[in-house]
């Protein structure tokens, strides 16, 4: 049985995001890509597609439960049910005792943005895991959502290596949909990763929340339509999201799955700057947005 106890709060108070400073503008790349049809109620309608790279959810993970580097402070934990051990989930800061091959454990939160919105899209909600006891646990993960262990195995993992040589070259694979590049299995859709390395295990539990986004139906993907509307993609394109990290340090926009080693240096340096304290990361996500001038 599990008892409603009140996580511990840190000194957290820095600053949150900030569309003017956390946005990399150069990354929107508008293109006009000719002609588009929209169906009309007598005959269809001709207008331009055009397409962008729409800077749309601010993703954080957290080594403490509850802190957000999007708000830039400690929520409230009243609306959890877990204990602080659960929500903890074991080894989730750089400074905790590290033995070869250790996992890492975080929280993550999903806020949607408003900021270059030039036609229309599906998404909605805000996503907080420590009200979502799946993302606690891989065994009940296990249990509740079987195709895991389709994925979750060393054959499956093994196709990973393929993908995240890819990525890392700029050509994330979308056929192999369960892999994250550099960060492997997708699976389980937990705040877990077998990886020691704190940026690269944040950066894959930031991806896995993008995945698990889509599997809820809480966001859409505007690349699979022909500039009309916006697909709900239960089974994700890696493709056409990408990311930058903004906390605690920053790095330039890169595909799901890039290696830590490129961009990850002086990300999650051990102290608190003026950033926001290590271990605590947010992340901005990009998505390929299509459009069509005479949709609404």
């Amino acid at each position: 049985m599990l008892f409603l106890l009140a996580v511990p709060r840190q000194a957290f108070s820095t600053q949150g995001f900030d569309s003017s400073s956390d946005v990399d503008w150069g990354e929107i790349d508008f293109t006009i890509d000719g002609e588009c049809t929209c169906p009309g109620n007598y005959w269809n309608e001709v207008g331009l597609k055009y397409e962008y790279w729409e800077p749309f959810l601010v993703i954080d993970t957290s080594a403490t439960p509850y802190y957000s580097a999007y708000s830039g402070k400690q929520e409230s934990s009243s609306g959890s049910s877990f204990s602080s051990s659960i929500l903890n989930g074991g080894k989730n800061k750089s400074s905790d005792a590290i033995d070869n091959g250790e996992s890492t454990f975080a929280q993550a939160h999903g806020f949607l943005v408003d900021i270059l919105t030039l036609c229309s899209r599906s998404d909605y909600g805000e996503y907080w895991s420590e009200t979502d006891s799946l993302w606690q646990s891989d065994l009940l993960t296990a249990i509740i959502e079987p195709e895991a262990a389709l994925f979750a195995n060393k054959i499956s993992q093994l196709a990973c290596i393929v993908d995240a040589t890819a990525v890392n070259i700029g050509f994330p694979l979308d056929y192999l949909s369960w892999c994250i590049g550099s960060g492997g299995s997708a699976y389980p859709l937990t705040g877990r990763v077998a990886d020691d390395n704190t940026v690269q295990a944040n950066s894959t539990i930031a991806a896995k929340l993008i995945f698990l986004l889509n599997r809820k139906f809480m966001i859409c993907d505007p690349a699979e339509t022909e500039g009309c509307g916006c697909s709900y993609t239960p089974i994700w394109v890696k493709s056409h999201y990408k990311m930058a990290v903004r906390r605690p340090g920053a790095a330039n926009v890169y595909p799901l799955g890039k290696s830590a080693l490129i961009y990850g240096a002086n990300i999650n340096i051990p102290y608190e700057g003026t950033m926001g304290p290590n271990d605590e990361f947010m992340w901005v996500v990009y998505r390929k947005k299509i459009c069509c001038t005479c949709c609404d």
